[in-house]
């Protein structure tokens, strides 16, 4: 009976402790239609290739909890002299904290994927080679989540953990 009492008394204290930690930590849930939103402010980009002006637009993110990875997909489209472009690319890279500006950053960009969708261009290599490696410099530093637009009592440090879910990230600070 003893051995009960005390078996009973160490598990409510251990789930006490459990709770305890639980609320001395901060969550942030982010549906993926608020990094979207982000993301929108930023584009579309216009950027000119050896006389040949490109389209940067329609970002969006991919969210992928079996990899636990976050991808950026966009359109990047053409058009010269009656010749159009248009390919669909998909990025992969890491979510860092930018503690200047206290946002999450879509950084280390590399291409994985580059589908081209509508090519009537006589000759369009050179504009591929142009667009990809334009693509190195020019899409780092893109700002998926921004602490202002969050929750006032987001701590203004990095997350402990961030979670990838279908749909939304959740963000832990403990």
């Amino acid at each position: 009976m003893f051995k009960k009492i005390i078996l009973i008394v160490v598990s409510f204290a251990m789930s006490i402790s459990a709770v305890s930690s639980q609320m001395n930590s901060t969550v942030q849930v982010i549906k993926i239609n608020t990094l979207n939103q982000t993301l929108a402010k930023q584009f579309p980009i216009e950027k000119s290739f050896q006389g040949i002006a490109a389209t940067f637009s329609n970002a969006k993110v991919l969210l992928d909890p079996l990899e636990h990875s976050i991808e950026l997909q966009l359109t990047a489209t053409s058009m010269n002299q009656g010749e159009d472009f248009s390919a669909t690319l998909i990025f992969t890279g890491d979510l860092q904290y930018h503690s200047f500006s206290e946002s999450y950053i879509f950084e280390n960009l590399q291409l994985d994927s580059f589908k081209i969708e509508n090519d009537t261009f006589a000759n369009s290599a050179p504009l591929i080679k142009s667009i990809k490696q334009s693509l190195i410099n020019d899409f780092d530093d893109l700002v998926l989540i921004r602490i202002d637009d969050l929750d006032s009592f987001i701590p203004r440090h990095p997350a402990a953990n961030i979670k990838i879910y279908t749909g939304q990230l959740k963000l832990i600070w403990k």
